[in-house]
């Protein structure tokens, strides 16, 4: 009759450890966006690309497999992508740098001056633990100096 107690004060810890993290809010804090770097050719040829600095918040080993984002450009939603990686393991704890490209297109340029704008890029990081996945967010905003850009509709690939 005593291990009966005994048991369910343990049981809250047990089902803690069936799932990825214990820690509150961990996932949303754990990439933070160091580099947004953005640019674009006269051909319309472009490139997103981000320097994120990824940390594992749980206790159990696991595996970056892939970013995804989203970029806007003075509030307007310009493109979406995502990234699948590979064999990028990240120890329970452990930080990682992290550099993805996205390629990017625009309307062909000749001559316009260059003009600041707005760039909002926000997605996830996605973190594997054997057949259970977490998406990790991140979200940053700069202002950047883009030249050989004009905005038009993204062609279907």
């Amino acid at each position: 009759m005593r291990r009966f107690p005994l048991l369910l004060l343990l049981l809250p810890w047990l089902a803690g450890c069936t799932g990825v993290t214990l820690r509150p809010h961990a996932l949303d804090k754990a990439v933070r966006v160091e580099e947004v770097g953005l640019a674009f050719a006269p051909d319309g040829s472009g490139e997103l690309t981000l320097r994120l600095e990824v940390e594992n918040p749980t206790f159990w080993d696991g595996e970056v497999t892939g970013v995804d984002f989203e970029l806007r450009l003075d509030g307007r939603r310009y493109a979406v992508g995502t990234r699948g990686l590979s064999e990028l393991p990240l120890a329970a704890d452990a930080r990682r740098t992290l550099t993805v490209s996205f390629p990017l297109q625009s309307e062909p340029t000749t001559g316009e001056a260059p003009r600041t704008w707005r760039v909002e890029v926000g997605g996830g990081v996605a973190l594997a633990f054997g057949e259970t996945v977490r998406l990790m967010p991140f979200r940053a905003e700069r202002y950047v100096r883009l030249r050989n850009f004009r905005p038009g509709m993204p062609k279907p690939e």
